[in-house]
């Protein structure tokens, strides 16, 4: 069976890891037009987009992202048959670029007992990996653990053309994200809507992780977090380069604007996430 894999970010990219060796994986696909020719993995290319299909012999596509809907719909308009369309969606895909570089950026800090935190957690499978790498530190992790808050969706359906439904990760708990956790007694659980829920912090932290997809909980969480940083320490932004969620770069924009200068920002090699680096030097 010859499949393309729709989405060449870390869902698309597991998906691929896992069926390679039962079928044969033909190339990827992605809207992104400025993904179209790149090597994702093993030498297998990015077509492009659903407009690349009419030259491709494939006999099935799975769709790995979140925006499965929009992406199946563009495929039946481009006269796809239905029965050749997968959704094939990991619960929670674990990047091994990110997890190597925060094994790194760690090992800088020793065994520093400055707080961490999570802003979107999920199920915990990133917050397990920060729990055990800063076995000395308290980790803060924020989440509605009931899925998007319908204040921060209404925002990015009048602004966006916004993919995700609100309750969009609603499968998780507060006791699924601590069984997972090597040193629960550090852990400090903030359920509930951020940055509400930030009242009453008052720490220094030496690393975030800041998995919020929307625009108006990343804004919020550099206005609290980020003066609230140990010097070089490091804020992670995830889906920074997810074309589907434009509020995260506009987020981190308009900061910028707001503390009136540019943060310091550098690519970890994941495709998907922006450090942003406390530097009060900086002009």
């Amino acid at each position: 069976m010859k499949v393309l894999i729709y989405g060449v970010g870390l869902a698309g990219r597991q998906v691929y890891k896992e069926m390679k060796n039962k079928v044969q994986v033909i190339g990827f696909l992605d809207s992104d037009p400025d993904k179209k020719g790149r090597v994702i993995t093993d030498g297998l290319l990015c077509l492009g987009g659903p407009d690349c299909l009419s030259e491709v012999d494939f006999d099935q596509i799975q769709i790995t992202s979140l925006f499965f809907r929009e992406i199946k719909k563009a495929l039946l308009e481009s006269q796809i048959p239905e029965e050749k369309i997968t959704v094939n969606l990991p619960e929670e895909p674990i990047s091994e670029f990110r997890n190597s570089w925060l094994s790194c950026y760690a090992k800088l800090l020793k065994d520093t007992q400055y707080a961490v935190a999570e802003g979107g957690v999920f199920q915990g499978g990133f917050a397990k990996f920060l729990n055990r790498t800063f076995p000395h530190s308290k980790l803060y992790l924020f989440d509605t653990f009931q899925g998007f808050d319908k204040r921060d969706v209404d925002y990015e359906k009048t602004n966006y053309s916004f993919g995700l439904e609100e309750h969009q990760f609603a499968n998780t708990s507060v006791d699924i994200v601590l069984s997972k956790m090597e040193h629960p007694e550090n852990v400090v659980i903030k359920k509930g809507f951020f940055p509400e829920t930030a009242e009453g912090v008052d720490e220094k932290f030496c690393f975030v992780h800041l998995d919020f997809d929307l625009y108006l909980p990343i804004l919020e969480g550099l206005r609290f977090f980020y003066p609230k940083m140990v010097e070089g320490a490091a804020i992670l932004i995830h889906d920074y380069y997810n074309i589907g969620l434009p509020g995260v770069k506009d987020a981190i924009e308009d900061y910028e604007k707001e503390i009136g200068r540019s943060l310091y920002k550098l690519p970890i090699g994941d495709d998907q996430s922006i450090a942003i680096i406390k530097d009060s030097r900086a002009l």
